[in-house]
């Protein structure tokens, strides 16, 4: 009975040990394939007609009037651009010859400014002391053989009162002379309108 048993423990433990290798190589082999990649994208589909071939999906055309809205796009963007920046060019220009005129016309005033402060600082303190404490007629007889300038200062340093007295005692030509250059020395509007008809 033993030398019968011991082939057979011996032909089973033989029968284990190569299961065991055979798992061993079957793991080892696993383990060396690599797993299996995904796509990167997305899959693409594929459309397969009623006789079993693949159907290729038409290129979306554009039609007539989203290709004319895609040409000239860009083209009236562009125009658009070219026609604000022209609006601004003109508003500078229009600023700039404002800016001008109104440098024009402070110096006009300047000007003005200064040849009325000259006109009536023309004349010396003591001169017009002596003519405020003459009498009207005699002042006014010494006044109208003086320059018409010269004279229309003098009544524009007087008091008011006195001024009008001596004009009274003028001679009336001689008086209405003085008074028109005394105004178009002292008021601005007549001297911009003798400027005005001078240029014309």
């Amino acid at each position: 009975m033993t030398p019968i048993a011991f082939p057979r423990a011996r032909f089973g433990l033989g029968l284990a040990l190569a299961v065991l290798a055979a798992g061993s190589a079957f793991a080892a082999e696993g383990a060396s394939e690599a797993p299996p990649q995904m796509p990167a994208g997305p899959a693409k589909l594929r459309v397969i007609g009623p006789d079993g071939k693949e159907v290729v999906p038409p290129d979306v055309q554009m039609t007539d009037t989203e290709r004319y809205c895609a040409n000239i796009a860009n083209p009236a963007l562009d125009a658009r651009n070219a026609m604000q920046l022209a609006e601004i060019k003109q508003a500078e220009d229009e600023i700039s010859a404002k800016i001008d005129e109104l440098e024009t016309k402070r110096a006009e005033v300047e000007k003005w400014l200064g040849e009325r402060r000259d006109f009536i600082e023309s004349t010396s303190d003591i001169v017009i002391g002596i003519y405020a404490g003459m009498k009207p007629d005699a002042a006014a007889a010494q006044m109208a053989a003086l320059d018409r300038p010269i004279a229309a200062s003098l009544l524009t340093r007087l008091k008011a009162r006195q001024a009008s007295a001596i004009l009274a005692e003028m001679p009336a030509p001689i008086a209405s002379e003085l008074a028109a250059l005394i105004v178009k020395k002292t008021d601005r509007a007549s001297a911009e309108a003798g400027a005005k008809d001078q240029t014309l």
